[in-house]
């Protein structure tokens, strides 16, 4: 191997992240090569993302015009990445729902989408960048990039419904117990709680807020943990340990792929719908290649990998017509957003005091209060 050629190559933009770390590998030139490494980074748009999410299929164009991946720290949840950013920590997108959007533009840390930079824009579909809290005073403040479910994922061949319709109650049914999880965020678990507690999510009251957290309290005992990552909980209904379990869309997805009898429930009383995607940061340090990548996730060929892949909708309409009715079917999606969205019940933003208290009760319900 020519380290000379391959340092070149990195200093033109020509080599990956991927390929770098190989190289190195090969020929234990870790710490010599690693400030060249820095230096190229600063260069690179800085995407702050949900594990899963850091991978090249989302980016090609990308790739093909500026030679490098983007820069992909990762976190657990949107409340981190809030709060990271707030606090100081630099990136040029983020990644959250829809519902943060609001918030997030109150506290400063985000600026206007300039969607003219944008040559994938025209294909999005309209539904989807309408929606409330993606705009404001006439400027986009958010690109919808996938949408989708949280629901129930279960064993077919474990649970028994006895006769009953599918609900939200299996992730609170005694018969389970200790084999049963939900995701550790509270912008999906505490929402799901919420819709199976049946308080009116329009008006969120103290005594609403309380009545999930009550609820949030009864399931506690009753998880066999809290998942941050799909990977553990789909290996975990895989074998058995686990029956039930909150998802999206991708789990059942991977789990029938593997021959695991499984299914995504059509839970009685909704399941909660959802819109994620970019957004991008007031210091964004790298600001045309922050939109060269957002114009990148939004590609036709970037939804049809999300599509069939990753089990969710995505939000250009041309991605629909990449793949198949059979594919769309097998995934529970439909070639029009609105057949989704508004069946459940959808995760809207909140006034910041109400966001300050879910996460105030998630926080203590964790906690074992």
């Amino acid at each position: 191997m020519d380290i000379r050629d391959t340092i070149k190559r990195l200093e033109n933009g020509e080599l990956s992240r991927r390929e770098l770390s190989q190289a190195m590998a090969a020929v234990g030139l870790v710490s010599t090569v690693m400030p060249l490494t820095a230096a190229r980074a600063e260069e690179q748009a800085i995407y702050f993302t949900w594990s899963g999410y850091d991978v090249p299929e989302i980016w090609p164009s990308y790739v093909e015009k500026h030679g490098v991946e983007p820069d992909c720290p990762v976190f657990g949840d949107a409340e981190e990445s809030f709060t990271k950013v707030r606090a100081g920590f630099v990136v040029d997108v983020m990644h959250p729902c829809s519902n943060n959007v609001p918030r997030w533009r109150h506290a400063g840390i985000l600026q206007p989408i300039d969607t003219s930079l944008l040559s994938n824009w025209k294909d999005v579909v309209p539904a989807l960048y309408n929606i409330q809290d993606a705009q404001h005073e006439g400027q986009q403040w958010f690109a919808p990039f996938e949408w989708g479910q949280t629901s129930i994922t279960y064993r077919t061949d474990i649970v028994d419904w006895q006769g009953e319709e599918e609900s939200w109650g299996l992730l609170w049914d005694e018969r389970y117990a200790g084999r049963l999880s939900i995701i550790d965020a509270a912008e999906d678990a505490w929402w799901c709680a919420a819709i199976y507690a049946g308080v009116d999510t329009e008006d969120l009251t103290d005594e609403a807020l309380a009545t999930v957290l009550e609820s949030l309290r009864q399931q506690r005992d009753l998880l066999r943990f809290r998942q941050s990552d799909m990977t553990t909980v789909e290996q975990a209904l895989a074998s058995g340990e686990l029956v039930a379990a909150m998802t999206w869309n991708s789990s059942p997805l991977e789990l029938t792929r593997q021959g695991i009898p499984v299914k995504f429930a059509d839970v009685k009383e909704g399941a909660l719908t959802w819109v994620c995607g970019t957004v991008l940061t007031s210091n964004a340090p790298h600001y045309d290649k922050a939109h060269d990548l957002i114009n990148a996730m939004i590609a036709p060929e970037v939804g049809e990998h999300v599509i069939v892949e990753f089990g969710y909708g995505h939000s250009s309409a041309a991605a629909f017509d990449l793949v198949s009715d059979d594919d769309l079917t097998a995934r529970g999606l439909s070639r029009n957003p609105s057949d989704i969205l508004d069946k459940g019940v959808f995760l809207r933003a909140q006034a910041e005091e109400i966001e300050t208290k879910i996460n105030r009760d998630w926080g203590e319900m964790i906690a074992g209060f």
